[in-house]
């Protein structure tokens, strides 16, 4: 029985606590961050965390981030079922806008200042109000939103190992979150089954076009607002929401690229 008594006691020794994987994960991505080297998956670090889990270490890392960089609003990742599949989960998920660098049309992204730069052609809409309270109507939602915008986000994807990825990775990663570019405004009628090309000299190398609807954006904007109250983030007038990738994710080369959005708006960017 002794024996017995002294295994278990050994495996409970030998388990780390949830504040203690917690902690290391937090101090590895601290220590890793402004090194602009890569970040390990928590299958590299040996750990596991259950979804509530990577939140709390996402939302202790922005705070930390937060302490010298501004937020400037939220974004949606996996936000097609068929990747959310992938990841074994049933909604997307929300990841902070922490950046001082905002983009805009025609701007000059250096290559330099990412570890793996890629790009998503999404749309985001922007506040013109505090949100405190869980919004379950579209119809209030309208009223919330002060502008649509064509939007590039800018992804710096720092895991190495991608083929263990999993969403607490992303989402302690922040889901890569980290600038965008703000390109010309969109009228709420213009959502619907919008269409987006990227071009690459050429070559098409992101093509969306879905029978979609206004109110497809709108649900998706919703869940997103919601999801920010509900993880403890304060929403604000002008907090930009950027609600998923309208396309393929690509990784960027240095050149010239044009991303229309329908037949009225066009966004320019180079990468160098």
């Amino acid at each position: 029985m002794k024996i017995i008594l002294s295994f278990l006691v050994l495996i409970m020794i030998s388990i780390p606590s949830n504040a203690d994987v917690e902690k290391l994960i937090f101090s590895h991505y601290t220590n890793v961050y402004h090194s602009k080297k890569s970040f390990k998956t928590l299958s590299e670090l040996q750990v596991s965390v259950s979804l509530d889990q990577a939140y709390n270490i996402q939302q202790k890392r922005v705070q930390n981030l937060l302490l010298k960089t501004p937020k400037k609003g939220f974004k949606v990742g996996v936000s097609e079922p068929a990747q959310q599949k992938k990841f074994n989960i049933s909604e997307p998920l929300l990841g902070v806008l922490v950046t001082d660098t905002v983009y805009n049309n025609f701007s000059v992204i250096n290559k330099k200042d990412f570890y793996d730069l890629h790009f998503e052609t999404e749309v985001g809409f922007v506040l013109n109000s505090d949100i405190t309270e869980p919004l379950d109507s579209l119809y209030i939602l309208k009223d919330k939103i002060k502008e649509i915008y064509t939007v590039i986000e800018f992804v710096d994807f720092r895991f190495n190992d991608r083929n263990n990825l999993q969403a607490s990775d992303l989402i302690i990663s922040n889901v890569l979150a980290s600038s965008y570019l703000v390109g010309s405004t969109l009228s709420l009628a213009e959502l619907n089954n919008l269409s987006v090309k990227a071009h690459y000299d050429s070559e098409v190398v992101s093509n969306y076009e879905k029978n979609t609807s206004s109110d497809d954006h709108l649900m998706m904007l919703m869940w997103a607002i919601n999801t920010a109250l509900k993880e403890g983030w304060k929403i604000s007038k002008n907090d930009i929401f950027i609600t998923g990738a309208l396309g393929s994710m690509v990784k960027a080369k240095k050149g010239r690229y044009i991303v229309d959005y329908g037949e009225n708006h066009s966004t320019m960017f180079d990468i160098r």
